[in-house]
């Protein structure tokens, strides 16, 4: 009983945020968090998760998977977003995965999940949250000053 408790919190400790019970908002089409779902949610970390919500921002995430001419391809580009003022980060993570042996839907969209797996690793996500940070203060300042006439 007890390694079944311990395999179990130890499985608890590498799951994705949104298994292990951190919510948070994404943008992005149906087709994309189908896909995302099917393969247990969102790969960021708890930390990640939190920093998200504290800053009350989306993962803003575009992308397809598709086969083209005989070969699976999927593409994913993973950003931050403010949606209320629709500020958008410049950093960006992004990967393309390519199978030209195996031509099929369903290995473009294992490989759509492991292009979003690249893309959130490869997205610095502090760095992510200053630029909007220095996006919002300018909005900020923007909306205080008067108009000029």
């Amino acid at each position: 009983m007890k390694k079944i408790f311990f395999a179990a919190l130890t499985l608890l400790a590498v799951l994705p945020a949104a298994q292990a019970g951190c919510p948070m908002k994404d943008s992005t089409t149906a087709d994309i968090r189908r896909v995302v779902n099917a393969n247990g949610g969102w790969p960021i970390s708890d930390a990640q998760c939190a920093l998200l919500n504290e800053k009350k921002l989306l993962l803003a995430v575009t992308g397809d998977a598709t086969v083209l001419d005989g070969v699976s391809v999927a593409w994913i580009s993973v950003s931050l977003a403010d949606s209320a003022l629709n500020i958008h980060a410049d950093a960006i993570g992004m990967s393309t995965q390519v199978n030209a042996k195996k031509a099929s839907m369903d290995v473009a969209e294992k490989m759509q999940y492991a292009a979003i797996e690249a893309a959130v690793k490869a997205l610095d996500f502090n760095k992510a949250v200053r630029e909007i940070d220095a996006y919002r203060a300018k909005t900020a300042a923007s909306v205080k000053q008067p108009a000029r006439r």
